[in-house]
């Protein structure tokens, strides 16, 4: 008797087991999909519009800027596109007297892999594109995962075609080249900017 009590009981139990398991497992999968925390509160950013960065005070985030030098690396945060150009306009002002003429000229590297690996593609500095995938094929559009700067040179991607969407710039501000990982750096929107770019412009100081 005591045997068949256990029988009949152990279908019920199994079930409502399952039943816990499953719901677990997509609360699991929903907190995972809808993480409580901003995605912007993750940038990695010292600044934002020249004021220090505070994940409370600044949930707009709309273009990064990546300066190395001798000093080391400082990542800038911009509220509009129209603050991100005018910084840009700035820069360019303030190094421009102050470099050697026979560094200006430089060419920016673009990797397929990280640690500059794989195939590569090449702009001078002060050329762009439009859409990387018709300047050099289908293939390279969202397939950039490191670049190289030139000494003096800066280098702006951009997530969409036509210069559209987020952007992040690289100002190499010293004699040295430089090289950047794009899984080191997200979008405001909390994407890794790697495999995302659709649009570049360069330039030199």
């Amino acid at each position: 008797m005591a045997r068949k009590v256990i029988r009949s009981l152990s279908f019920p139990v199994m079930a409502l087991a399952l039943v816990f398991s499953l719901v677990f497992s997509f609360e699991g999968k929903a907190n995972a999909v809808n993480p409580t925390s901003s995605p912007v509160q993750n940038l990695k950013i010292d600044t934002v519009d020249g004021v220090k960065y505070s994940s409370d005070e600044h949930k707009k985030i709309a273009g990064i800027v990546v300066e190395k030098s001798n000093q080391g690396e400082r990542i800038l945060g911009f509220s509009t596109l129209q603050k991100y150009e005018t910084y840009h306009q700035q820069q360019v002002k303030e190094f421009s007297p102050n470099t050697d003429v026979g560094i200006m000229s430089g060419t920016e590297y673009f990797y397929e892999h990280i640690n500059h690996g794989g195939s590569y593609v090449s702009l001078s500095s002060g050329t762009w594109t439009y859409a990387t995938g018709v300047r050099w094929g289908s293939f390279w559009n969202d397939r950039i995962s490191s670049l190289s700067v030139a000494p003096w040179s800066w280098v702006t991607l951009y997530q969409h075609n036509n210069y559209g969407g987020y952007a992040i710039s690289f100002r190499n501000n010293s004699s040295y080249r430089y090289w950047w990982n794009l899984t080191s750096y997200q979008m405001p929107n909390g994407s890794s900017w790697n495999d995302q770019v659709s649009s570049i412009k360069t330039g030199n100081y």
